[in-house]
């Protein structure tokens, strides 16, 4: 009760007033108020010192995990259950099949399934519809579409996912039907079901589509689009080379408008070689985002395709002098189950010898096939 009142100090107190007291509940309260808090650290110390743990007390801590953001600590701590023998529940698989999903970590998906199969666990309308998702995002549409025809019972989110995984992978005229029998099943759609169909749209090509279903959204279902639903459309015009509609639509949104739909627009001015435009939307860019060194380089792109070299040395100065704080990018590799994280130059990990030795031998198997080539087309 503290805890859904936000009295985490009146929560802890309650819990530490008599230790003989508490039983595995308590424990598990305690840890899933201390992650749904976001206090993580203290949710795992709750977890390391309980006397015994039942699933509750691992899904608790998976679901925390990946609700927080933490994802691969969510799938370690999911093996870790499994290595310990306790039977996942329906919170624990959704959750870790979430995380493999936002991932695309198809391989740690596929385990999951594996034991999803092998224990003989009930696939409920949340664990297929995670399963769904989890393969359309991991690249595999066709298992996702196989396990989707599959169900016998699917609820709004199901069809959701399918709708947006198939729009992803580019099966415009799918979707839409897909779309039609969603609505023919008696389902109403959320803002979700619009970003897929739109979406859709977006990458067929499908311009009046897009606007049909764009105003249905809102007269029909009375939807107010949101930040997603305008870049689809965004995306849509821009890549159909309607650039002024696009800019009126942005202009007459409510709420100010996210610098991504600018940044769309400005890559369709690439793209359609309208450089006028593309200069007036990229100052626009370098106000309201100034610290974003992709814009600066959208916007060189664009002087560099109207060969206008001395504007692209300029906005080159400029990203210089003010773009300070760029984050390093990092990648995400899973060997045996474990997910590793690199970041460029990174020397933490524990085979980072290994790593850059091997390295060294590609880059001179590289170099002598490079050489070998070039002594062919010579002799030729």
């Amino acid at each position: 009760m503290y805890f859904e009142c936000s009295c985490r100090d009146s929560s802890k107190r309650v819990f530490d007033e008599d230790a003989l007291l508490r039983d595995v509940v308590t424990w598990n309260s305690m840890i899933a108020g201390l992650m749904r808090n976001g206090d993580i650290v203290d949710a795992e110390k709750v977890f390391d010192e309980m006397p015994q743990r039942d699933v509750i007390s691992w899904s608790s801590m998976i679901m925390g995990y990946v609700q927080n953001g933490n994802l691969e600590d969510g799938l370690e701590c999911f093996r870790s259950m499994r290595e310990r023998g306790v039977r996942p529940n329906e919170a624990a698989l959704a959750s870790v099949l979430s995380a493999s999903a936002m991932l695309g970590l198809l391989g740690y998906g596929r385990f999951i399934h594996s034991t999803i199969e092998s224990l003989r666990l009930r696939v409920t309308i949340p664990v297929g519809t995670a399963l769904v998702d989890m393969y359309a995002k991991c690249g595999c549409i066709e298992m996702s579409r196989f396990l989707f025809n599959r169900m016998a019972k699917k609820d709004v989110w199901t069809w959701n996912v399918m709708i947006c995984g198939l729009a992803s992978h580019d099966h415009a005229k799918e979707a839409l039907e897909l779309f039609q029998r969603f609505i023919g099943e008696g389902f109403r759609p959320v803002n979700v079901t619009f970003i897929g169909v739109l979406s859709a749209c977006s990458k067929a090509g499908l311009v009046s589509e897009g606007r049909h279903y764009f105003r249905l959204m809102l007269d029909g279902y009375g939807i107010q689009p949101e930040m997603e639903h305008y870049g689809c459309m965004v995306d849509l015009l821009g890549r159909a080379g309607l650039i002024d509609e696009a800019v009126e639509l942005i202009e007459a949104m409510e709420v100010p408008p996210d610098p991504v739909l600018w940044a769309t627009l400005l890559d369709a001015c690439k793209v359609h070689g309208f450089v006028e435009m593309g200069e007036r939307i990229g100052n626009k860019l370098l106000q309201l985002d100034p610290n974003h060194d992709g814009h600066y380089v959208q916007l060189a792109g664009i002087y560099a395709k109207a060969r206008k070299w001395e504007d692209v040395v300029r906005v080159r100065r400029l990203m210089i002098e003010r773009v300070n704080n760029k984050l390093a990018g990092w990648s995400l590799i899973e060997v045996d189950g474990r997910v590793h994280r690199f970041v460029s130059g990174d020397r933490d990990h524990e085979h980072s010898s290994d790593i850059y030795k091997l390295l060294e031998t590609i880059g001179l198997r590289i170099t002598e096939a490079c050489h070998s080539a070039k002594h062919l087309t010579c002799f030729a």
